[in-house]
């Protein structure tokens, strides 16, 4: 086997001291790097596993914080929709309280109206009979001044009863004189 190692150029007396040399640097590397190496690594992992933790109660945290707004923002809309709908119920009603108040007054101007109807019609009854008593006693006066003859008394008396219906009429049409 020297005969191979010779013949590809490897002395093995080189290998053996570059492998103790390999050995003693790791030994060297373990004892005086890797060791606070490793420390600084571990310190670094126990950092961010207390910071991933304290991370992960914060999120808790904000998710329970979330979940308490919404319930705050659901009970608010809850309100508001009351609100509104109170506000609707009260709008509501003094809108039927308005058209009620609106229905009465309607019905009393009606009725002052149809009152007030009344009256001017029996004032222009008891007018007709004033005028007609009137004319009854002014046409009994030229009677009584005239010597009448028939056919003159058949004429006023003609006269009269077309007086007395047409201040009839008149009063049937609504109070207006023809």
């Amino acid at each position: 086997m020297e005969e191979l190692f010779h013949a590809l150029g490897i002395e093995p007396g080189i290998i053996l001291v570059n492998m103790a040399g390999f050995v003693l640097l790791l030994a060297l590397l373990k004892r005086f790097a890797f060791g606070p190496v490793g420390e600084i690594l571990a310190v670094r992992e126990r950092e961010i596993e207390a910071n991933l933790g304290d991370a992960e109660r914060a999120r808790d945290m904000a998710l329970a914080d979330q979940r308490r707004i919404d319930a705050e923002l659901a009970k608010l809309d809850d309100r508001a929709r009351e609100i509104v709908s109170v506000a609707e119920n009260e709008a509501a009603g003094r809108r039927r309280e308005l058209i009620a108040r609106a229905e009465e007054q309607s019905r009393q101007i009606v009725d002052e109206g149809e009152r007030a109807v009344e009256h001017a019609t029996t004032e222009a009854r008891e007018q007709l009979r004033r005028e007609t008593a009137a004319i009854a006693v002014e046409v009994s006066e030229r009677v009584l001044r005239e010597a009448l003859d028939a056919e003159r008394q058949q004429a006023l008396v003609d006269a009269f009863i077309a007086d007395v219906e047409r201040n009839a009429a008149v009063s049937d049409s609504g109070g207006e004189r023809a």
